[in-house]
């Protein structure tokens, strides 16, 4: 199963996430600073960039499976390079490293993206003739509403 089908997949997605925020960039915090497996095993060589590759891989794969917008997902992917060739820089990449929570930034902004997206459990055609879906299209139509609209079915 690639694309979530339901709000329990939803849900599982952005549970996984934040597992893996945490991980990457928040292990251990001292107020709004903190530091990961990211930053820890950026000093072993090539264990860092393995790792982030790894981690920012599943914030991609989590991130097509929640049917995030393209662009968003070429975002993160941009975040996750970034974050991975800096660590693997001699000398101050290491520093680099630790300081730019690329994984926390990434997880941030799909977890943003999902919060302003409707999702429709069902297909398109199920929902078009339920009373919900009118109601938030003649307000999408009227610019009070400016979310995304995805079906899982």
């Amino acid at each position: 199963m690639i694309f979530a089908k339901s709000h329990i997949d939803l849900h599982n997605i952005r549970n996984n996430v934040e597992r893996v925020k945490k991980l990457s960039d928040n292990i251990v915090g001292v107020g709004p600073l903190g530091i990961g497996l990211d930053g820890l095993l950026t000093w072993i060589p090539g264990a860092g960039e393995l790792y982030s590759l790894g981690a920012g891989g599943l914030i991609v794969w989590d991130a097509v499976r929640a049917r995030a917008a393209p662009m968003i997902v070429v975002q993160i992917i941009a975040i996750i390079v970034i974050d991975t060739v800096s660590g693997a820089l001699p000398g101050a990449g290491k520093i680099v490293d630790v300081l730019f929570t690329g994984h926390k930034w990434s997880a941030d902004m799909l977890t943003k993206h999902m919060d302003d997206t409707i999702y429709f459990e069902g297909a398109r055609k199920d929902m078009q003739g339920s009373q919900e879906y009118r109601e938030l299209l003649s307000r999408i139509q009227a610019g009070k509403e400016k979310r995304r609209v995805v079906f899982l079915g």
